[in-house]
């Protein structure tokens, strides 16, 4: 008797154990988000006002006069004689991350060599060597490093340092529109010179303030579908639990797009984080040739603006896509989304309350429009009331949300 429930504990146990471990995890798209709540969740009409709240709050907390601005921080900022950027949305953006060679450089005042290859393309390089400012006023130049720039100021002892070429990595050329040549007066193509692992640094009384790390691998086509993938990361303040911290990742795989970013601003009493996560999986199809193609079939995207008394969250979700395809042929067809097929769930927190809520069937319903969209259910307040409508009934309530007046 005993040895048969020992036998029953332990099987008991297993089977416990197995299934906290080998669970299959729950798709968050399979569960149509909780409706707004009349009285609780913001209201279509005073989205606009409360995100002037949020950006006011923001403006209090990186104003340079603040007197809970980090001292580490605002010390690297007298430096400079420069405010605070603030945190949100836009510091995700990787639009401009292909070009962080030049930006980077301009941004500490050096100017690269231009030169110009067989009269057809002028080529802007990155700078290399040692600019330094002395005590007097004098300006001094050397030729080393040959793999990076260096800029100091003897009078504030600050000194300011690009690697380009971490690891002996090399380094690429990325198209940066065109150059007019007055000699020829003509417009050549201009390509900027990118490092593909490098790093930069602000140090100050031998500290380091600022650090920056950057690592692209280019892939096959880098000047026209892209880098194969990218990450980025730079701090300011200090390197632990610093004040000014931003991480970006990137990636194009076989099956999978990637983008996640995420970006924190900290006064002494306050913190401002920001993130965001996208994931859309599908095929691509010579993706460096013309007849590019990616068919996606479902594709995540979370984010989060969590400013003190004001967290918005975004959460959208697609599955089982079907008859979409992102290729020059396809977009440019006639109504090149009316067959698409799949399932939406989407909602838009604030406080942790839903301001909007979106989830159905994307493909075209029964009526006579031939639109697709209109079984897809939309719930928000709107005058202290619960308001429920397909996509063309709510688009006009919903630009309150997407071009809020000024």
């Amino acid at each position: 008797m005993k040895r048969s429930l020992a036998l029953l504990t332990v099987g008991a146990l297993l089977l416990a154990s197995c299934d906290r471990t080998g669970r299959t995890p729950t798709d968050p798209a399979q569960k149509e988000p909780a409706a707004p709540v009349v009285g609780q969740s913001v209201e279509v009409q005073d989205v606009a006002g409360t995100a002037q709240s949020a950006a006011k709050q923001m403006a209090a907390m990186t104003d340079p006069n603040n007197p809970d601005l980090d001292p580490d921080l605002k010390t690297l900022l007298g430096l400079f004689n420069v405010g605070v950027t603030p945190v949100g949305p836009n510091s995700l953006d990787l639009s401009g991350a292909a070009s962080f060679g030049k930006s980077f450089v301009q941004g500490i005042g050096g100017k690269g060599r231009v030169t110009t290859q067989a009269l057809t393309t002028v080529q802007e390089a990155l700078p290399t060597g040692t600019r330094t400012i002395n005590r007097d006023g004098t300006i001094s130049e050397s030729t080393t490093p040959t793999d990076g720039y260096v800029l100091v100021d003897a009078r504030s002892d600050l000194r300011i340092q690009a690697q380009w070429k971490v690891g002996g990595a090399a380094t690429v050329w990325v198209n940066n529109g065109y150059a007019y040549d007055y000699n020829t007066r003509q417009h050549l193509p201009r390509q900027q010179e990118v490092p593909t692992n490098a790093t930069g640094s602000v140090t100050v009384s031998g500290k380091t303030v600022a650090g920056l790390k950057f690592s692209m691998t280019p892939g096959d086509c880098l000047n026209t579908a892209g880098p194969t993938a990218l990450t980025l990361s730079g701090w300011a303040g200090r390197e632990t639990n610093a004040p000014v911290k931003l991480d970006l990742a990137y990636a194009w795989t076989e099956k999978d797009v990637l983008l996640s970013g995420s970006a924190q601003y900290a006064t002494t009493r306050e913190k401002v984080a920001a993130s965001m996560k996208l994931n859309v999986t599908g095929t691509t199809s010579d993706r460096c040739g013309a007849a590019f193609a990616f068919t996606p079939t479902r594709a995540d995207l979370t984010g989060t603006l969590d400013i003190p008394s004001h967290k918005t969250e975004l959460n959208v979700y697609l599955r089982d896509l079907s008859n979409l395809e992102f290729s020059e042929k396809a977009m440019s067809a006639p109504n090149a989304l009316d067959r698409i097929g799949g399932t939406v769930n989407a909602a838009l927190n604030f406080n942790g309350k839903a301001v909007v809520t979106a989830f159905g069937p994307l493909a075209d319903g029964n009526d006579m429009d031939l639109q697709p969209g209109d079984q897809v259910k939309f719930r928000y307040v709107k005058s202290g009331k619960l308001v429920e409508a397909d996509f063309r009934t709510a688009e006009k309530d919903l630009q309150e949300l997407a071009n809020p007046r000024r």
